[in-house]
């Protein structure tokens, strides 16, 4: 795993979570469904290389446990965004509601960005 591969990677799921933003906020509720999947597929696989990527380096580890703290909170609100979605597309779910599970996981997600940078300013590449 290389550092261009995976600072590409996680560009194009940014934009990609920009994109559906914008798509469920104009209300393309095609593009938005396409959008989703493609943004769920390009954060699995930044999920992958950041792990291939980081076993490269030694994190000290409070910066590691603060950045896998914001990763995983951000994971764990997924469910929540998929069912309220859902659930907003079935008219069972006001929009209010998928709106607060979408903030929660887009603030979580770039606070696990922000955090993974703030973990390689003094990580240690392995030999």
């Amino acid at each position: 795993m290389n550092s261009p591969l995976f600072i590409a990677n996680l560009a194009l799921t940014v934009v990609l979570l920009g994109l559906t933003i914008h798509a469920g906020l104009t209300h393309r509720r095609r593009r938005h469904y396409v959008l989703v999947a493609l943004t769920v597929t390009a954060l699995a696989a930044a999920i992958v290389q950041a792990e291939l990527y980081g076993r490269g380096f030694r994190f000290e580890p409070w910066r590691l446990g603060v950045h896998l703290a914001c990763a995983f909170s951000a994971l764990a609100t997924l469910p929540g965004v998929a069912w309220s979605g859902l659930g907003l597309a079935r008219a069972r779910v006001r929009r209010v509601v998928h709106r607060r599970w979408v903030s929660a996981f887009v603030t979580l997600a770039l606070l696990a960005i922000a955090t993974a940078g703030f973990m390689f300013l003094n990580a240690r590449r392995l030999a």
